[in-house]
C-alpha cells in the first residue's frame, strides 16, 4: 500500500537533516532558552519538570551562583536533544562519538542539577 508521506530512504540528504533537527529542536530550544537566561540574568524562575506538579530545582526562583549552575544544567540538557538529532542523520549515523555524546551531556547535566535548592544564594 502507498503511503502519503516518502519513505526516510528516498528524502534528499538536507531534508532527512532538517528533519532531524526539526524534531529534537522543538525539545531542546527551550532549554538551551531558559539556561542561557539563566546565565546571564542570575536569576531562573522554577521550571515545570517532565511530569505535572513537579519542578527542575525547586518550586521556588533560584538566584545568583544557584541559578548560573542551573543554567548550565539546562544547556547541557538541551544540548543533550542536539547530540541527539545529530547522531540520527546520515552523516552521523557512523560515528561512535554521536553515539555517546548524548549519555555524556546528560550526565554533565545531571551533576550539575545536583544539589541545587532554592535557599542557597550567591
Amino acid at each position: 500500500m502507498a503511503s502519503f508521506f516518502p519513505s526516510d530512504d528516498a528524502l534528499p540528504t538536507w531534508l532527512h537533516t532538517l528533519a532531524c533537527f526539526g524534531v529534537v529542536a522543538v525539545f531542546g530550544a527551550p532549554l538551551i532558552w531558559w539556561g542561557v537566561e539563566a546565565i546571564y540574568l542570575r536569576h531562573l524562575e522554577p521550571l515545570s519538570g517532565p511530569e505535572i506538579g513537579q519542578y527542575f530545582f525547586g518550586p521556588a526562583a533560584l538566584q545568583g551562583r544557584a541559578a548560573v549552575r542551573a543554567g548550565w544544567s539546562l544547556v547541557a540538557f538541551g544540548a543533550c536533544f542536539f547530540a541527539l538529532g545529530a547522531g540520527h542523520t546520515r552523516a552521523g549515523k557512523n560515528m561512535a562519538v554521536l553515539r555517546l555524546l548524548p549519555w555524556a551531556l546528560l550526565a554533565v547535566s545531571a551533576v550539575l542539577g545536583l544539589g541545587i535548592t532554592t535557599g542557597h544564594s550567591g
